[in-house]
């Protein structure tokens, strides 16, 4: 009936996946042929067995090729570097005709390279010697095993082998269930109501609301707004962009949290966030808001788990995790508007985060300190690096555009407080100076403007708005020569702009 052959196949498995670390990859319905993967760097780092008694060599040919097929499939699906297949067979008897010829040599499907031999009754002693030294595992003992085998034997050890693999796959599972989603639904919530807010206040698509609220601006972080490193990732531009990064949210991050824990997921998010901000402010100037540099953590810290858990990884999540990866680091890089310096940032911050706080059972404190050390200096030095490689044109104009739009909110007192806040840091600003000089005019505080107004002409001689709004404030003092100059000077400028020749016409009928 076989007995001793079944029994011999389910003993390797047994002692394969209990004393050498194997894993079983598939298994075909019949329970007749399974598929074992070993971590990098064993001889083989898969082994296919296969019970059958072969008859005609034709079927050993036929099953060759299917299995170099069905090994590289396993292969991609695995992420693997060229793997070699050790290709068992435990059969009762050899094919009757020559069959030698098709296991001679390895059988080669691209990456995949599949070396077969047959175990059978008449060489029972020698193959599994062979067996045990290509696999570097003690397989003898299992001989001493096959004497006086009855269905009942086989029974047990495929009953013991099935229910170790069960109990492995139990624990891999919790290991997916460690903590609850409580701060992606706290996070969620956030930034729900906070878009709300948003659209009662003004607009969740309005520079000044998205400002009002902490979305990512530059000039604000330089000018002592330091928590605006933190704030952009509960804010959203748009339903459509709130939309998408939620359910991201929602699916990602209740999976990083439910492996990484609740209060690691926390430290993992933020840090995420922050860095993913951090990179915008680095290399793009541009207002900016959302939680996708933290939704790219996400991903970052699930390659971490990759990276410590690699076959559970690529056997669960991993194809699908690196396709999405992919997919959207493409449409960041093709699609204008995306803020990739941010996903980029985020992604690799949620990678150090989750390096730092590891996963649940494993910790290592000493190189969790180095970790948290390198991570920390990394940090420093990229803040210095952001505040110091500035764009001080776009600084100018966007913080005079701003002020502006805080002075037609009525928050003029407000409006000067972040453009001389923003002189105090840098002088080298004449659309500040400018609109300063506009607010002082406001108040008719003409010789304090004509300080800004002046400042504004040093810094930018063809300043025509300036040379403009000054020589009002001399025609306000009755200073008609120093009018004329201004007003000339901003024709010079811009000979074609018809304000300023209605002024100068209007200096000149009056002398």
């Amino acid at each position: 009936m076989g007995y001793r052959e079944d029994y011999l196949f389910w003993n390797v498995v047994h002692k394969l996946t209990t004393e050498y670390g194997y894993g079983i990859v598939t298994m075909s319905e019949n329970q007749k042929e399974i598929w074992l993967e070993h971590d990098e760097g064993h001889p083989f780092s898969m082994v296919r067995l296969f019970r059958y008694d072969f008859n005609w060599a034709n079927v050993l040919k036929q099953d060759l090729h299917r299995t170099a097929h069905n090994g590289e499939n396993i292969r991609k699906k695995l992420f693997k570097k060229p793997v070699s297949v050790l290709n068992v067979y435990i059969s009762l008897f050899k094919p009757v005709d020559e069959y030698e010829s098709y296991l001679e040599r390895p059988l080669v499907n691209k990456k995949t390279t599949i070396q077969s031999m047959i175990i059978d009754s008449e060489s029972q002693t020698e193959r599994i010697i062979q067996l045990g030294n290509y696999l570097h595992a003690d397989i003898y003992n299992v001989k001493a095993n096959l004497e006086n085998i009855e269905e009942a034997d086989v029974e047990k050890v495929k009953s013991e082998t099935l229910s170790a693999a069960v109990g492995r796959r139990k624990k891999e599972e919790q290991i997916f269930q460690y903590g609850k989603p409580i701060f992606t639904k706290v996070f969620l919530a956030i930034q729900i109501i906070l878009f709300i807010l948003m659209e009662i206040v003004g607009s969740s698509e309005s520079s000044f609301t998205l400002s009002q609220f902490g979305a990512k601006d530059n000039s604000l972080i330089l000018n002592g707004e330091w928590w605006r490193f933190i704030t952009p990732v509960f804010i959203h531009i748009g339903f459509l962009h709130l939309l998408m990064n939620s359910v991201a949210l929602f699916y990602i991050g209740s999976e990083v949290e439910k492996i990484y824990g609740s209060f690691r997921f926390f430290l993992i998010y933020l840090f995420a966030g922050f860095t993913g901000v951090l990179g915008s402010f680095i290399f793009s100037t541009n207002l900016s808001a959302g939680a996708s540099g933290a939704i790219f953590g996400c991903f970052g810290a699930l390659l971490y788990f990759g990276t410590q858990k690699r076959k559970l990884f690529l056997r669960t999540m991993g194809t699908s995790i690196i396709g999405l990866l992919i997919i959207n680091l493409i449409f960041g890089f093709t699609m204008p508007g995306i803020d990739n310096a941010g996903h980029i940032g985020g992604l690799i911050g949620g990678f150090l985060a989750a390096a730092v706080v590891r996963l649940p059972n494993k910790k290592r404190m000493l190189q969790q300190a180095l970790t948290s050390f390198i991570v920390i200096l990394g940090c420093v030095g990229l803040l210095y690096i952001g505040y110091n490689n500035q764009n001080v044109e776009n600084e100018d104009l966007y913080l005079a555009s701003l002020a502006q739009e805080y002075a037609n909110e009525g928050k003029q007192e407000k409006a000067k407080m972040l453009l001389t806040k923003a002189l105090s840091r840098n002088e080298d600003l004449p659309t500040v100076h400018f609109v300063l000089g506009n607010f002082e005019v406001e108040n008719k505080e003409y010789r304090q403007a004509q300080q800004y107004y002046l400042k504004a002409l040093e810094l930018n001689p063809d300043f025509h708005e300036a040379h403009y709004n000054i020589a009002l404030t001399y025609l306000q003092e009755g200073d008609i020569t120093r009018a004329k100059e201004h007003v000339e000077s901003a024709l010079d400028v811009k000979p074609d702009e018809t304000a300023y020749r209605d002024l100068l016409e209007q200096i000149e009928d009056n002398n």
